[in-house]
């Protein structure tokens, strides 16, 4: 009996791979994205997609990204920029992916360019394992999947330091000075800094980005002091969530215990 179905059953093999590969995915807003056919023509609507699609191996198919990303590979970098949602220069364009941030894009522009027949993925990672499976699903929607899945697991390798295993020391985000502004504990930021040994002093704040009194921000005073964008000490930009965190959360590492990444 066995033996007479086993033909049929892997004559079907092909067909359910097939299926599970076309099978939509779900983006960081939990909306199903047709991963087939892959994109051929991709915009970003922020920097910090512009960076995912650039490490996933999809550089070559944008067509136009929003910002500035650093890094962009020759020809990446004489892309037409947009400054926003423009929508006659969107439907010119004929994407057939759209990589869009959710919290920074308007909801309702978003809506539209899907009713125009336009894929989007909404990239919001709220953590670092976010950020590789953001990297992880613009493979499979670009059809850069190998490449994509290697620079997920190099991604994963390098945020994993001997400062994650070290009881963490409370930290200063400074996102502000006039007015001063810091991260609360629903912020993506909290991971990069529990994987390099610290703590945010405001994450019991249950917020994002939000701005600090005068009395309370004097509490603070004697903590290190971690700033969102670049500085003089530490050239990597914390205010994005894209591969380049890798880098930060070891740079991060090192302030906090020299020689911790040579263990």
């Amino acid at each position: 009996m066995i033996a007479r179905l086993l033909p049929a059953l892997l004559a079907t093999l092909p067909m359910v791979c097939t299926q599970a590969f076309a099978a939509p995915l779900l983006d960081d807003s939990g909306t199903a994205v047709p991963t087939q056919p892959p994109a051929q023509r991709i915009v970003t609507l922020s920097p910090h997609a512009t960076e995912l699609v650039i490490a996933a191996g999809a550089a070559a198919r944008l067509v136009a990204a929003a910002g500035e990303a650093p890094g962009l590979p020759a020809q990446v970098s004489r892309l037409r920029t947009l400054g926003g949602i423009d929508r006659e220069q969107l439907l010119a364009l004929q994407p057939d992916l759209v990589i869009a941030w959710a919290s920074g894009n308007r909801a309702g522009d978003l809506a539209w360019l899907e009713a125009q027949g336009m894929r989007v993925f909404r990239s919001e990672p709220r953590d670092l394992r976010g950020i590789a499976a953001n990297l992880r699903a613009i493979g499979r929607l670009s059809g850069t999947r190998e490449t994509a899945g290697q620079a997920a697991v190099q991604f994963e390798q390098a945020i994993q330091t001997a400062c994650g295993e070290l009881e963490p020391v409370p930290v200063y985000v400074a996102v502000w000075d006039r007015p001063a502004m810091s991260v609360g504990g629903q912020h993506w930021l909290n991971d990069v800094l529990r994987h390099a040994g610290m703590l945010n002093a405001y994450s019991e704040v249950e917020r994002g980005v939000f701005a600090v009194e005068a009395e309370a921000l004097a509490a603070k005073q004697g903590l290190r002091q971690v700033r969102l964008g670049p500085s003089e000490q530490r050239p990597l930009d914390l205010g994005r969530p894209g591969p380049r965190l890798g880098e930060a959360v070891r740079a991060l590492c090192a302030l906090r215990m020299p020689g911790a990444l040579q263990r």
